[in-house]
This record gives C-alpha cells, structure tokens and sequence, in this order.
C-alpha cells in the first residue's frame, strides 16, 4: 500500500469511527431529553402537592386557631 492510500484508509476509518460516536451521542442526547422532560413534569406535579399541603396545614392551623378564640 503506498502512503496516500494508507491516509486515505486511514481517513475513512476515522470517519466511520466519528460516525458511530455520533450516532451514540444522538441517542443519548434523545434519552436524556426524554429524561429531562420527565422530570420537568414529576417538578411540576410534586410542586402541586406541595402547595396542596400547605393549603391543608394552613386550614388546620386556622381551624385550631379558632378553637382556641371562641
């Protein structure tokens, strides 16, 4: 083989290579916006309860408020 063809055996190995490393960090950059979605959405619901909570606990402490200044 003579030295250009080695470079440009070389060269092409290369490019399959960057091919698949981008073929993987595609499919990770997918699993990971799935990811970050999902946990955008279990955020917001558990700031829901969250505030659901509170509400609760403020009620009760206002109902045992009232209890105590008839």
């Amino acid at each position: 083989m003579t030295k250009l063809s080695e470079q440009i055996e070389s060269l092409r190995l290369s490019i399959i290579n960057i091919k698949e490393e981008m073929s993987k960090i595609k499919i990770e950059n997918s699993l990971l916006q799935k990811q970050q979605a999902s946990l955008v959405s279990e955020k917001a619901e558990l700031v829901k309860k969250n505030e659901a909570a509170r509400q609760q606990i403020e009620s009760v402490i206002e109902r045992i408020r009232n209890i105590d200044n008839p």
